[in-house]
Parts: C-alpha cells; sequence; structure tokens
C-alpha cells in the first residue's frame, strides 16, 4: 500500500518519497519517530486502525495516539478473513467453536503483533464466543504466516491480501471474513456473524498521519494530492482486485474517525483485560 501510493504521489509532487520501513513495538517505532519529527510535511506516517488504541493497551507509551498526530487522509477501508491450517478438524465458524470449547487454551491463534488488527480480531472472537484460545503474537504479517503455513499454529485473522494466494494454493483454509458484509472476492465465504457469533464485526482501515502542529496548509496539499492518488482508475482497479474500498474523508473526518476507534475499543479492552505492557 504505501509502496503504491508512494510511487504515484512523487510523479505527482515532483519529490522523491522515501519508504522508512521501522517494524516493530506493533508499528510503535515508527509512529513514535513521526510523532517527534518536525512539522514541515517532509515526514507522514501509514497507520492502520489499531494505531488509534494503542494508548489504551500500552501504559507507557512515549506519545498520544490522538494529540500527537495530524490527519491526513484516510485511504481504505477492507475487511480480515479468519484461516486456518488445514490439519485443524473444522469446515465451519461453528465446528471451530466446537473444537476450541473441547479442547480449552489448546488452539493458538497467531497475529502480527500486540494490538494490531489481527490480534483485536482474534480478542474479539474470544471475546463473544466465550473460548480459549491462546494468542501467540509476532513482528509483522510474514512471520505469522510463515508459521500459520508449517501448522506450528493453527488460526489467524489477516487481511484477505496478503493471505489470498496461501487460500488458493490449498495451504490455509478460510472460513469467515470479519466485515458485516461479504468479500467481493471470495463472495461464498460467510460473515463471521452468519457462520456462528451474532454480531460479530471487525473491519479495518490504513491511512495517512504527520506529526502535530503541522500547518493546515500543508495538511491539505497533502490530502488533495494523495486523494487524487487513490482516486485513479489504475489504484481504484488494485484496491478492488485486494478487496479494499477507497475511503472518501477529509482530514477532519479522519480526526473524528481515529477518535472514535478510541471509544469503540475502550470498552471492550476493559473487558478483555487487555494490558500489553
Amino acid at each position: 500500500m504505501a509502496r503504491m501510493i508512494g510511487q504515484k504521489l512523487a510523479d505527482r509532487v515532483g519529490q522523491s518519497v522515501v519508504i522508512d520501513n521501522r517494524p516493530g513495538a506493533g508499528g510503535n517505532i515508527a509512529a513514535d519517530l513521526v510523532a517527534k519529527a518536525t512539522p514541515d510535511g517532509y515526514t507522514i506516517l501509514m497507520i492502520a486502525s489499531s494505531h488509534p488504541i494503542q494508548g489504551l493497551l500500552k501504559k507507557n507509551l512515549p506519545y498520544d495516539p490522538i494529540r500527537d498526530f495530524s490527519g491526513v487522509a484516510q485511504l481504505v477501508k477492507y475487511r480480515s478473513v479468519l484461516v486456518i491450517h488445514p490439519s485443524v478438524a473444522a469446515g465451519s465458524v461453528r465446528e471451530l467453536l466446537t473444537l476450541a470449547k473441547s479442547r480449552p487454551g489448546q488452539l493458538n491463534f497467531v497475529s502480527a503483533g500486540p494490538g494490531t488488527g489481527s490480534h483485536l480480531a482474534g480478542e474479539l472472537f474470544k471475546l463473544m464466543a466465550n473460548v480459549n484460545i491462546v494468542h501467540v503474537p509476532y513482528k509483522g504479517t510474514a512471520q505469522a504466516m510463515t508459521d500459520l503455513m508449517g501448522g506450528r499454529v493453527q488460526l489467524m485473522f489477516p487481511p484477505m491480501v496478503p493471505v489470498l494466494p496461501h487460500l488458493q494454493s490449498g495451504r490455509l483454509r478460510a472460513l469467515a471474513v470479519t466485515s458485516k458484509n461479504r468479500s467481493r472476492i471470495m463472495p461464498e465465504l460467510p460473515s463471521v456473524a452468519e457462520a456462528g457469533i451474532p454480531d460479530y464485526e471487525f473491519s479495518a482501515w490504513y491511512g495517512i498521519v504527520a506529526p502535530p502542529r503541522l500547518a493546515r496548509g500543508i495538511v491539505g496539499k497533502l490530502h488533495a494530492e494523495i486523494a487524487r492518488v487513490v482516486q485513479t482508475a489504475e489504484v481504484k482497479e488494485r484496491l478492488s482486485a485486494q478487496d479494499m474500498d477507497v475511503a472518501d474523508a477529509t482530514p477532519e473526518q479522519f480526526d473524528e474517525a481515529r477518535k472514535a476507534e478510541v471509544a469503540k475499543w475502550a470498552k471492550i479492552v476493559k473487558q478483555i483485560g487487555l494490558q500489553l505492557d
């Protein structure tokens, strides 16, 4: 996503856009760097929908996920998918729940890291289904997927994009999508709510933020250029092929959406008793 947007943005503004990967700590290493960067518009951060709620999960976060960032653009919204290793004896969500309840604490779900979307989707699943499935955090999706395909863990809630080739090859099996609506790519898959956990819904997004106190004129220019990139026919086609929907929101609306994520998850995090440090 970052490379696709970055390349097109560079073409539009006539300057190089360097993608600087800073993995680790569920994205918090990268976020801390940007929160403290000079607010001149030259350092921006791509975030996932798990970013705003990091303050609910970690006591000593070195930045405030809302106050220390200026919303620039909400890029896309997307759904995740519940996938299992083929060795798991479950052909549906209901069968998985039956298996989990018969073997409490023996099944594992893997995530891209503590507090990431794949973690939160799994915790919400456990809470609403009242099952004991152990969370195993990794440092990123790629490593987690490797162990999932190797059968060292049993299930995961990744975005559709990175897992699709493995579903098509049969190395993994999909049971349901986490969104309220079905996927365009795999319409045969039910939603988790349809398949056994009524009212379950987990959807996510990607967006771009900048350091705090960035001049509104610069925010506006960045937003306008990024929005034009996302609305190009080529990008929209690639996003649609990856089961993503373009999010059309102003910087102010994106700021409000980030605050809404905190309000939504505060009660759930407290109910789960989830604390990452």
